[in-house]
């Protein structure tokens, strides 16, 4: 968060998740995916279908709830292939996850037709599709139950929105948040934004503060490793370190409501903004990464009624140019840890895109030197 966050105009020109009528703020993404599970009824033994193509977080709280994941596949638009589905998939499905891949709405009306038609429940995934429409519903009206992800688009720590649009659901009743937790939260949003010197006047301010605490929790972490170092003895290695979106969910934590900084950083925010310069810095990357043999625009076109996460870029050879541009810190993901046991489907561009697409940030907040400097490197590493 910056004082650039609060310009602009409150509304945007799409309509957002948050103007759903009948939504709910979540501490998170994932946990707003284990909430709509619910919501539908899944639980132990039942079958949720997921994309191949999909980040950790999407199969978690599948596993949490007891229920089994069958993957299917997605074609080269990102849509899922229901002819697949329509021979393999299985009898007891109860939920597919949808999604709305980078921030670029889907078609979502074959989805709808194929998930009636089967009785099954159709949860629209739109934690990279904050804003927009998807045919003529705004993104999330598709859905039975449609969940979002609010760190993605505001500064916020946390935070994530469940929303219904069948009458016979109810949204779930979250527990308090302690006071305690209110406040570092509210801490957290100041320190992320003077940590990136976003507030001018009182980036030293803050930076100083935290730094302070930080020297006295090390302090205090220091006395309590030399306790374990004696308990653990010579020789004793610590065990392999867990990744936190390859294991299950915290279900107190997923039943939490939203802190109250999160909450209102990102329903009081200006709008207008966030969706105008995400769609010009996607527009930018677009035209400055054409006409390569190593790498093209996955989705050489920005829908009109779309505010992007990332721009998508499919590269020849990734590796070990990935590598390297994470190191340097280059705002760039992929989805190349997919969850163990995903199958290898003939015509399936899920799989293929884990390894071959970078997203690369086209975020609010990145400067036209920024953008400059990702395409520096990706025309170094992946050119010519």
């Amino acid at each position: 968060m910056g004082w650039q966050t609060f310009r602009g105009a409150r509304e945007a020109a799409l309509p957002s998740l948050l103007d759903h009528p009948h939504h709910q703020l979540t501490t998170s993404g994932r946990a707003a995916i284990l909430l709509a599970l619910e919501c539908v009824g899944v639980g132990p033994d039942d079958v949720v279908l997921l994309p191949t193509y999909h980040c950790p977080t999407m199969v978690a709280p599948v596993l949490t709830l007891g229920a089994r994941a069958v993957f299917y596949p997605i074609d080269e638009s990102g849509a899922p292939q229901l002819d697949w589905l329509q021979v393999q998939a299985p009898r007891q499905a109860k939920a597919m996850l949808a999604t709305h891949y980078f921030g670029l709405p889907q078609p979502m009306q074959a989805n709808r037709a194929w998930c009636d038609a089967h009785g099954i429940a159709l949860i629209e995934d739109c934690a990279h599709a904050m804003f927009g429409r998807s045919g003529p519903r705004a993104v999330g009206g598709w859905g039975d139950v449609a969940i979002a992800s609010l760190t993605k688009f505001f500064p916020a720590p946390e935070g994530g929105i469940l929303a219904l649009n069948r009458p016979d659901l109810q949204l779930p009743a979250l527990t308090p948040v302690p006071m305690i937790q209110q406040v570092k939260a509210a801490a957290d949003i100041l320190h992320m934004g003077a940590s990136h010197d976003r507030l001018t006047g009182l980036n030293g301010l803050i930076r100083g503060v935290f730094a302070l605490r930080g020297l006295t929790r090390r302090a205090r972490g220091a006395q309590g490793a030399q306790g374990a170092r004696g308990a653990q003895g010579d020789g004793a290695h610590p065990p392999d370190a867990v990744d936190a979106n390859m294991s299950l969910i915290d279900l107190p934590l997923s039943h939490r409501a939203l802190t109250r900084a999160s909450a209102w950083v990102s329903t009081e925010v200006p709008r207008q903004r966030i969706v105008q310069a995400r769609r010009r810095h996607y527009e930018r990357l677009l035209q400055a990464l054409q006409g390569s043999e190593g790498f093209r625009p996955l989705m050489p076109q920005l829908p009109a009624d779309s505010a992007p996460y990332v721009f998508p870029l499919w590269v020849r050879t990734p590796d070990p140019g990935y590598l390297e541009m994470r190191h340097l810190g280059v705002p760039v993901s992929r989805w190349d840890r997919l969850w163990p046991g995903v199958p290898t489907l003939q015509g399936d561009a899920g799989v293929p895109w884990s390894h071959h697409v970078l997203q690369l940030a086209c975020h609010q907040d990145l400067s036209d030197q920024e953008l400059d400097a990702i395409v520096a490197q990706v025309r170094r590493l992946f050119g010519p």
